[in-house]
């Protein structure tokens, strides 16, 4: 799907906005654990609107419902909408990405207490017409895609705390209209933008203000590092596509990455590589950090080097991932840090590749002539 990067922009300029205006509290203890939730929301997929097909989408009220720590049966009254770009067409995907948007008097001593707003991820799900594949899609192959989407978003935790904390659930949807008919499946939340840059005693910068002159260029090499671990291109700081930013109290601006399902640790049938990069699958590392002796790159090296066993323990750990998913996952990341323990491996697939700085106003994620 090498057209994916190109035509994701506005999802994530839709996704930046519905963030950025979310009130977030202190008080949101969602993310204080990694205990898995059962979870239900009565819903049909089918009858939700679909903003990238239908202009003017609302929300749709329906509940959330879970047991409490007593055994009780609790039921918060929320509102959904569909979200996203390629996963938002009812073509590619059956169960697409979800925000939930809360009610703050519903969720008082509730896991939710002081959420307004919350992407879902789910586990997308075979659409009406999905593309051809030499993969079989199966129940099984979406679940273990949304779980290692998941991990990357636990890896990067390991690495900075200036990242998106996540929260598995075990999701059920009942479907209101066919008692009896309902799907289960993981999903996972995560936090706001503004709730990262409260944690780190930074702000969330509104879209479009980047300022190469203010980028923190060793926080960006840190994010460059990290996309080139997992084997994701698709993303840009110059573009802030799946990239948020944040202002530092000096105003250094940090980049803070998002949405990993187009990378090669996820390797879903549908993702491909940006058409100008000159790599032919997800499962090709290909570096894009920038030049310059403020990258520290030496130093990120070692740092990463010093997080290999946390990595890998974090690979091991994601519940549900099956046998093949961890071997191949653990396989995926043990190829990166044989490229860090060689110092002509780095050289000849990091260092030589760093983009020029300062940056121009296009990049591999520009649209093609």
């Amino acid at each position: 799907m090498t057209g994916g990067v190109a035509t994701r922009g506005l999802a994530c300029l839709g996704l930046l906005t519905v963030l950025a205006a979310a009130e977030v509290r202190a008080d949101t203890p969602l993310f204080e654990s990694h205990a898995i939730i059962d979870l239900a929301i009565p819903l049909d997929f089918k009858t939700l609107c679909r903003p990238r097909e239908t202009p003017d989408c609302d929300y749709t009220p329906t509940t959330l419902d879970y047991i409490d720590e007593h055994g009780v049966e609790q039921s918060i009254a929320i509102e959904v909408k569909i979200r996203g770009g390629w996963r938002s067409l009812a073509r590619n995907c059956s169960a697409p990405l979800l925000f939930i948007r809360f009610n703050e008097t519903e969720t008082a001593d509730t896991p939710f207490q002081g959420q307004s707003v919350l992407p879902l991820t789910t586990h997308c799900g075979q659409g009406l017409s999905i593309e051809e594949s030499k993969v079989r899609q199966t129940r099984s192959t979406w679940e273990q895609y949304l779980l290692k989407e998941y991990l990357a978003h636990e890896l990067y935790n390991v690495i900075t705390g200036v990242s998106i904390h996540a929260r598995l659930v075990r999701m059920t949807y009942p479907n209101p209209d066919k008692p009896g008919r309902k799907i289960e499946n993981y999903a996972f939340f995560t936090e706001h933008f503004e709730s990262v840059a409260r944690r780190n005693g930074y702000e969330l910068l509104p879209r479009g203000e980047f300022n190469p002159e203010k980028l923190d260029l060793h926080a960006a090499s840190r994010v460059a590092l990290f996309q080139f671990m997992i084997g994701n291109t698709d993303w840009s700081i110059v573009r802030e596509r799946n990239i948020a930013l944040l202002q530092k109290p000096d105003d250094g601006q940090v980049p803070l990455p998002y949405d990993f399902d187009m990378s090669g640790l996820v390797n879903a049938h549908y993702a491909g590589p940006p058409p100008s990069l000159p790599i032919d699958e997800v499962l090709e590392r290909y570096y894009l950090g920038f030049c310059g002796p403020e990258a520290g790159l030496d130093t990120l090296f070692a740092h990463y080097l010093s997080k290999q066993n946390d990595l890998l323990a974090t690979a091991e750990s994601i519940p549900g991932l099956n046998r093949k998913s961890q071997k191949t996952t653990r396989q995926f990341l043990m190829d990166f840090f044989e490229v860090l323990h060689s110092e002509d491996l780095r050289t000849e697939q990091i260092v030589n590749h760093c983009q020029p700085w300062p940056p121009g106003l296009t990049d591999h994620t520009s649209l093609l002539d």
